[in-house]
């Protein structure tokens, strides 16, 4: 038997029977059992769920609980939707942001053959650029530290361990944009205050403070069997100003 977590893709409650995506190749998608259907379960949800193999040698799940997660746009392991998304933010940072930073920033015409590539690319410098959209605070992050301090959850932004293995690699020179979107909200016993804003950093500069181990490497708890997300971010602190410079 194996314990993991993954998205209910769909169920019926008078079956008490769904869909659950395990998001590992192993297993990809499988029919899970209910023994009850809370009242709160939605599609799309986060759920951990047991994997049994019955006796003719087929997998199936077992529901177990609701995963406790922050409210987001979409499920934050369903990176197919946040691709798209973030595809159409691109898109307005071009139009709406690029405007005020006195640079030619366009999407990067790479992206068409390689979705990979980074995001954007600024013609007045000559080198690439990548745009990080957050729209959800790391209400948490107070347990982690900043190069020795605590770090503050409204300030927290997060920058995933793969981006840092590829651009050390394929680009160290890019630039970083961030985008940063939140209201007032308490969580957890914490509260973040409004935030609006893009910042840019060097990833140079960020690469630095990774390799001194001034920052913080957070696990996504949800992700430890996941082989299709992130499953590690860095955290930086919006307010060093050594690093970050707000441009919009």
């Amino acid at each position: 038997m194996t314990y993991m977590e993954g998205i209910l893709l769909s169920f019926d409650r008078s079956k008490k029977q769904g869909i659950v995506d395990t998001k590992t190749k192993e297993y990809g998608e499988l029919v899970i059992y209910f023994k009850s259907i809370p009242d709160n379960l939605k599609e799309n949800s986060t759920i951990s769920f047991e994997v049994i193999k019955s006796k003719i040698g087929n997998n199936y799940a077992k529901f177990k609980n609701i995963s406790n997660r922050n409210e987001t746009i979409f499920n934050p392991e369903d990176r197919d939707k946040w691709y798209s998304w973030g595809e159409k933010q691109e898109i307005e940072f071009v139009k709406i942001v690029v405007p005020f930073l006195k640079r030619d920033i366009q999407i990067n015409p790479e992206k068409k053959l390689d979705k990979t590539k980074p995001d954007l690319y600024d013609y007045s410098t000559g080198t690439y650029a990548d745009l990080k959209r957050q729209t959800t605070p790391f209400f948490t992050a107070g347990k982690y530290l900043y190069e020795s301090n605590p770090y503050d959850a409204s300030n927290t932004v997060t920058f995933n361990k793969k981006d840092y293995e590829n651009y050390s690699f394929n680009c160290p020179k890019i630039d970083i944009y961030f985008w940063i979107t939140w209201s007032n909200e308490t969580k957890y016993g914490t509260k973040v205050e409004e935030i609006n804003g893009v910042w840019r950093a060097s990833f140079s500069e960020m690469a630095k403070r990774i390799e001194k181990r001034s920052v913080s490497l957070h696990k996504y708890e949800f992700r430890k069997n996941d082989d299709y997300n992130a499953k590690e971010s860095y955290l930086f602190d919006l307010r060093d100003s050594n690093l970050f410079e707000k441009v919009f």
